[in-house]
């Protein structure tokens, strides 16, 4: 009786959520298909132009782009009274767009890259390691089939991961107990739906139907049971929908040099906990200084529930997990705990874990090579 009433009670909880969804997309659409037809802008008006004139030739168009910053900063103190740490850190960050258009067929890819590396400390920098301070790589490949309207039905897919290992700190680097390392974890989407385009500057993507699938090749991480996966398990998959908007100008404010690049993405699951959200936001500002010189502000948000993250308090200092008594804290190895089921310390303590807002920001103050 208790098992039919949880399968009840499932499937109606499973119907509500597509119900809202359904209800919110909907909304969506309507509100964006009103607007479209009723306050079109002249840029409206003349990327449907345009796109007509492509539809009816049997013309091939190829357009890319690329960007690649680099920049690069050291403070060295010798015999300095006043005091300080020495500094060194390099900065790269490269964004190459891929398009390619063929009457009603539409491929379009974005892909991003960022690294950093920092080291710091009182002495000889040689002897200090080196330390991540950025690490992204995602790629974007949107299949459309093109219409007469502002709306043109695609398939997405898309990819984020790192590309070096990550570490919480000096004990865990030097007992190589990292926390990512690449393709572990990486996070493939794939999904069906629409795709809005208001002008040559904003898109909108809109998909019911999506699988996003969290994977974690490395052994050591899998069996730590990290991001949302349970120990030993490899692969998850979510059922849910996904939205994209993306907004990008080369002269935003009217201003010639900046540049501007702008990435809210949204992924809602059906089945388990649809109130949780995935966020991911990315920001790009930038401003060409001279020929090959540019300052840049970067900026990366993330919000996963699934994602568990080892909380310190504002001095770095471990937030531990206190037993009932308040005294003392649990240890996986005297309290004889799962170590694959908790974070903790290079001496056993465990470590409170948590879903936090993930943020990344940086500027850069160097070169820029456009093509």
């Amino acid at each position: 009786m208790c098992k039919s009433k949880m399968l009840t009670r499932f499937i109606f909880m499973f119907k509500l959520n597509i119900l809202r969804f359904t209800l919110f997309f909907s909304a969506l659409f309507c509100w964006l298909t009103s607007s479209a037809q009723h306050q079109l802008s002249e840029e409206n008006e003349e990327y449907i132009h345009e796109k007509e004139l492509e539809l009816t030739n049997d013309s091939s168009y190829w357009d890319n782009a690329a960007v690649f910053y680099l920049g690069f900063n050291k403070t060295g103190l010798y015999n300095w009274s006043a005091g300080g740490m020495n500094f060194m850190e390099v900065h790269g960050l490269a964004d190459i767009w891929i398009d390619y258009r063929h009457n009603k067929f539409h491929w379009n890819n974005f892909i991003t890259m960022s690294f950093g590396m920092l080291k710091s400390g009182y002495g000889n920098l040689s002897d200090d390691p080196w330390w991540k301070s950025d690490d992204l790589l995602e790629a974007t490949s949107k299949f459309s089939l093109r219409t007469k309207h502002l709306w043109d039905y695609s398939f997405l897919l898309n990819f984020r991961t790192q590309f070096y290992k990550g570490f919480y700190s000096d004990n865990d680097r030097a007992n190589d107990k990292y926390m990512d390392k690449f393709l572990s974890p990486v996070y493939p989407i794939a999904g069906i739906g629409l795709d809005y385009h208001a002008n040559n500057h904003l898109t909108c993507y809109v998909s019911p139907a999506t699988m996003k699938s969290t994977i974690v090749l490395d052994s050591t991480l899998s069996s730590q049971g990290v991001f949302g996966l349970s120990p030993g398990q490899k692969v998850r998959t979510e059922m849910g929908f996904y939205t994209s908007i993306i907004y990008s100008h080369d002269s935003i404010f009217n201003t010639q040099g900046l540049s501007f690049f702008t990435d809210l993405t949204a992924f809602g699951n059906y089945i388990e906990s649809p109130g949780n959200i995935d966020i991911t936001w990315e920001n790009l500002i930038s401003y060409q200084l001279r020929e090959f010189f540019s300052i840049t502000f970067s900026s990366y948000m993330i919000y996963d529930h699934d994602i568990q993250i080892p909380l310190y308090d504002q001095n770095g200092l471990p937030d531990y997990y206190y037993k009932p008594n308040g005294l003392d804290v649990y240890n996986v190895y005297y309290d004889n705990l799962d170590v694959n089921s908790y974070y903790y310390d290079y001496e056993g303590f465990v470590i409170k874990t948590g879903p936090r807002l993930q943020f990344m920001e940086y500027w850069l103050l160097g070169l820029t090579f456009t093509f």
